[in-house]
């Protein structure tokens, strides 16, 4: 196999690995507050959401995620997803875990406590392919 093969072989690999991946992240619980992750063609949009509103004293709704939505580029090596915001900050990674047929998003806390015991935690981020949607 010539060195350029190799490489299309690799960047085709990666793509599709990147593809499969793609869709939107949501919890698997009803939840009230939580994160949702969009991921496609090579970008992420990570939002938090909550139904709890503050207002402040002079009566204005604050903004209960300052900074959120946000978004940049991802890619995915083994299990992790690896997020790199606009501003070409990283962001915390994220874990890809397929569990009885599920795909699920787990933050380093819930991966951790996953590796420990092996429980999916009850409002992991669930794959949900936008095709579908």
């Amino acid at each position: 196999m010539t060195v350029s093969r190799i490489i299309r072989f690799v960047l085709a690999f990666s793509l599709v690995a990147c593809a499969n991946q793609e869709g939107i992240y949501e919890p698997a619980c009803a939840a009230y507050e939580g994160d949702r992750l969009t991921l496609a063609a090579g970008r992420f949009e990570w939002q938090r959401f909550t139904d709890e509103r503050i207002v402040n004293e002079s009566g204005a709704v604050e903004t209960p995620f300052p900074g959120f939505p946000k978004s940049g580029t991802y890619r995915v090596a083994d299990e992790r997803l690896e997020l790199t915001g606009d501003d070409n900050v990283r962001l915390d990674d994220w874990f890809v875990i397929d569990r009885a047929g599920q795909r699920y998003l787990l933050d380093a806390k819930q991966h951790n406590a996953f590796t420990d015991n092996g429980e999916m935690p009850e409002c992991a981020l669930r794959f949900t392919p936008v095709a579908s949607r």
